[in-house]
């Protein structure tokens, strides 16, 4: 049975926001500091602040001290405690004149909050207000999205409207809109903030879709394909994932079972190739400036013979963003930490890190005469009042699409196709944390990661979210990008964004049931996230609040109990609603499970499994009477799978083939994706039915002049890395599976939707198997005869058992006695670093000996690419 106070050991990935905490704690001076509880979104203030006990309040029944800030609050154990008619001469005004009134959060009266227009009768729910809707005169500008359409006759597509008034602020309305075909090449209308439009005649691209709201029109431009491709070939459209546009230039090729060319086309100025294939075949489309996609198994008899591949650009090629400050920062003597980012399309699993959270700044701090230097994430705040210490947040951006706004851009529409701009929705959370309720854990000399999350739960009610949509910024070439060395420091260009720090409160607490977690290797995972988000149409997910859990005391397939709540498997989750412009997007929870392997594993990787559960609106419920419950649970962890990289057969794998060595119990999944990266950040995504999880697919040579993603690019020819993801799509309507086939012939939604319809991963970065020099660290030094050197492996697991990948072998050029020697080491002598200890041979000596640990299979193979390094020595 689990119980709150069991000890937590094991420890589990902080979220870049509580990560700030212990940079807070350096500053804060000492745990003795008790500091002031000034939230700047405190509870309902009482009619005399001034206290040092609660008798010194108007009715102690009524009023609690806070003895920190020495004040009276409204006290309150149930929510008709903050009533007036409990309260009669103490009635709250800002409870009584609220309709929603108040909620009793913590014993505290807060004013009551709406997250959507059904909790607000008449009136509408803006910005956690319920208020008249606003007129549809106060448009002066909109945008349709998507605002460019590629697609066959009869396809379907829907379209969504953003609004904007004549000051350029986001404006959300109900009624005023309407929607109309302007060319023959769709069909279709209608009323409200979005309308789905069928594709009828072929047609050249043309503004085809407009939507009217009030005086403001905006439109989407459509291209329509003929119905059939020709006989005997598959139609293949490539495009930008993330803009629609198609791709000129890109090369198409059809590969038999065994990965031999058959067919090849490149793709014209509508993005289209047509390749000769028969029977079943993989189709991958390569470009340079774009990741490689295949589709596995595609069966031209029993299908269409006509899908469409998007692709997205080469992540760290470009890059802009947004950056600023915050404002209206309280007036406290707190912790002011905060920290923010830019949407990102679909569920982020494609987007790498350096697009999330950009690069880390040192910056010095005075700490009582001693300065010291902290590496603080680019999205980072951190102040005190009189010790601002990283005053700009960056936030990295992902390209999309922008328009005239955007100053600097001379054509819009060239700068879409280059991936010079995207337009995202600016997101913050910021937080005001008095230094006495940082969680003890910090303070040790050896902070217990599990111990700071679970303790760092109950801080997330002093945090707001802020938002600002529709944010448009440029992007240009990274310096240093093509040796893979990307420097994204020059922000000269990024937009500026300011935050308001107390925008809107995290203002609904609330439970989420946690599903049985799943294993790795094993184990059940460490611990949980919950992330609340909106999900923007042409923008993408926006953060809105947060929920933490661990799972160590005891480790199973639960979370831990937290305070307040009355099971395991409940995490307590704080969110505000969306505001600002954000209003009618879909609300989202992201339920994660971490593994914490990697930390202690040298040859473990980086594990998680996730659920997406759609929510119609927020409740109020800190107790979890009623927690929100998935509608699926976690997919099994990937494991078992691996790839040849080398054209041979090796180790039960054809050339070039990959697939998993067991059955990984993936049923559920709809479909597969193994990402392959480059050391450019360039990728090679392949798409198969997990159905043939275990007879896998044999990947094509890249036709000249297209580089091999499934190589790291270095020098020496080593692998790249390998991510493989088992996902659950499911079709908006009944919910029933989306497969890889289904989504590239776009029945319903298409390959580019795959993060909206989304509702269930899993997914493991499989590490490069590595190993580097510890004893001796240099070349050229003399060692010991017969002493023993050590090396360090990574992503491989040391041993001789079934489920060990191999060990370690050693081997010599120069000396004497000792090219005829080689050593083994099997073992591994650091408890999970991966340390191997290496007793050099008896009779070997000399002057310029090179040693060389190779990294071996069981069989005593060498690895396929080798893995190894070499190291001088001297052995007088």
């Amino acid at each position: 049975m689990k119980t709150e106070s069991a000890v937590m050991n094991p420890r589990s990935r902080p979220v870049p926001v509580l990560a700030l905490l212990c940079v807070g704690l350096a500053l804060s001076g000492c745990a003795s500091d008790e500091g002031a509880d000034e939230s700047p979104t405190g509870p309902v203030m009482g009619p005399d602040a001034a206290c040092t006990v609660d008798q010194d309040c108007p009715d102690p029944a009524l009023f609690f001290c806070n003895t920190a800030a020495s004040r009276c609050e409204a006290a309150c154990r149930t929510r008709e405690d903050c009533s007036a008619a409990k309260r009669g001469s103490f009635a709250l005004p800002e409870c009584d004149n609220n309709p929603l009134g108040c909620q009793c959060d913590q014993g505290k009266c807060m004013v009551s909050l709406c997250s959507s227009d059904a909790d607000c009768g008449a009136q509408v729910c803006r910005d956690g207000e319920c208020v008249a809707p606003p007129p549809a005169s106060s448009a002066a500008s909109c945008q349709v999205t998507p605002d460019f359409v590629l697609g066959r006759s009869g396809g379907k597509v829907r379209f969504d409207v953003t609004v904007r008034d004549a000051s350029g602020k986001p404006v959300v309305l109900t009624e005023g809109i309407t929607w109309a075909a302007v060319a023959g090449a769709v069909e279709g209308g209608g009323s409200g903030a979005s309308a789905t439009f069928t594709l009828k005649a072929q047609a050249e691209s043309t503004e085809a879709v407009e939507a009217r709201v009030g005086q403001a029109v905006c439109r989407a431009r459509v291209t329509v394909l003929a119905a059939e491709p020709p006989e005997g070939q598959v139609r293949v459209v490539v495009t930008d994932e993330l803009t629609g546009r198609p791709l000129q230039g890109a090369l198409v090729v059809a590969a038999t079972g065994a990965g031999s060319l058959i067919g090849s086309d490149a793709t014209d100025a509508d993005g289209v190739a047509h390749v000769t294939a028969t029977g079943v075949v993989s189709l991958t489309a390569f470009h340079a400036d774009y990741g490689y996609l295949t589709l596995g198994h595609y069966d031209t008899v029993e299908r269409s013979r006509d899908v469409v591949l998007p692709l997205r650009r080469n992540p760290l090629e470009l890059y802009g963003g947004a950056k600023g400050t915050f404002s209206n920062l309280p007036a406290t003597s707190n912790l002011h930490l905060g920290f923010a980012g830019l949407s990102t399309p679909g569920l982020g699993l494609d987007i790498a890190s350096e697009q999330q959270t950009g690069p880390t700044e040192k910056v010095a701090v005075n700490l009582g005469g001693l300065v010291r230097e902290l590496d603080l994430p680019a999205g980072a705040y951190l102040a005190l009042p009189s010790s601002p210490v990283k005053a700009v947040h960056q936030a990295p951006g992902v390209a999309g699409v922008c328009d005239a706004r955007l100053p600097g851009i001379s054509n819009v529409e060239e700068a879409i196709r280059a991936g010079q701009c995207g337009t995202r929705t600016a997101w913050a959370l910021a937080g005001d944390v008095p230094p006495a309720e940082i969680p003890p854990s910090l303070f040790g000399a050896t902070p217990d990661v599990s111990q700071v999350l679970a303790q760092s739960i109950p801080l997330l009610r002093r945090f707001q979210s802020s938002v600002v949509r529709d944010v448009q910024f440029k992007l240009q070439p990274t310096p240093g990008a093509s040796t893979g060395t990307p420097d994204f420091r020059d922000t000269a260009h990024f937009s500026s964004v300011d935050h308001d720090y107390q925008q809107l409160p995290l203002g609904f607490p609330f439970a989420v049931r946690v599903p049985s977690l799943p294993r790795y290797r094993g184990a059940f995972l460490d611990g949980a996230f919950v992330l609340g988000t909106v999900s923007v149409p042409g923008q993408g997910l926006v953060p809105l609040g947060l929920g933490i859990a661990v799972n160590v005391a005891p480790a199973d397939p639960n979370t831990d109990v937290q305070s307040g709540l009355p099971a395991p498997g409940l995490v307590s989750v704080r969110m505000a609603p969306a505001h600002h412009g954000l209003e009618g997007s879909a609300y989202r929870l992201l339920v994660l499970a971490t593994s914490n392997a990697a930390l202690n594993d040298a040859s473990a990787s980086a594990a998680s499994s996730g659920v997406v559960e759609p929510l119609a609106r927020l409740s109020f419920d800190p107790k979890g009477s009623t927690p929100v419950q998935t509608s699926r649970g976690f997919l099994p962890l990937p494991e078992g799978a691996r790839y040849n990289f080398t054209a041979e057969s090796y180790r039960g794998l054809e050339g070039r083939q990959f697939r998993f060595t067991t059955d990984p119990g993936l049923s559920g999944a709809t479909l597969l994706r193994i990402v392959f990266t480059h050391r450019l950040g360039h990728q090679w995504t392949v798409l198969l039915d997990p159905a043939r999880a275990t007879s896998g697919v044999r990947l094509p040579v890249p036709p000249a002049p297209f580089e091999d993603r499934t190589y790291y690019g270095d020098l020496t020819g080593t692998r790249a890395l390998m991510r493989v993801q088992a996902l659950v799509a499911a079709r908006p309507g009944d919910g029933s599976g989306l497969d890889a086939v289904e989504l590239a012939e776009v029945k319903e939604v298409s390959l580019a939707q795959l993060g909206d319809v989304t509702r269930a991963w899993s997914v493991i970065d499989y590490r490069r198997p590595e190993v580097s020099w510890l004893v001796p660290d240099v070349d050229a030094l003399s060692v010991p005869r017969e002493s023993t050197v050590r090396v360090r492996t990574t992503g491989f697991r040391i041993g001789s058992g079934p489920m060990d990948d191999g060990y370690v072998q050693l081997s010599f050029i120069g000396g004497t006695g000792c090219e005829v020697q080689t050593v083994r080491g099997d073992v591994d002598a650091s408890q999970g670093r991966g340390e191997v200890d290496l007793k050099l041979p008896v009779g070997c000596s000399g002057l310029g000996l090179s040693m060389t640990a190779t990294l071996v299979d069981p069989s005593g193979a060498p690895l396929r690419p080798p893995v190894s390094a070499t190291r001088l020595v001297n052995l007088p």
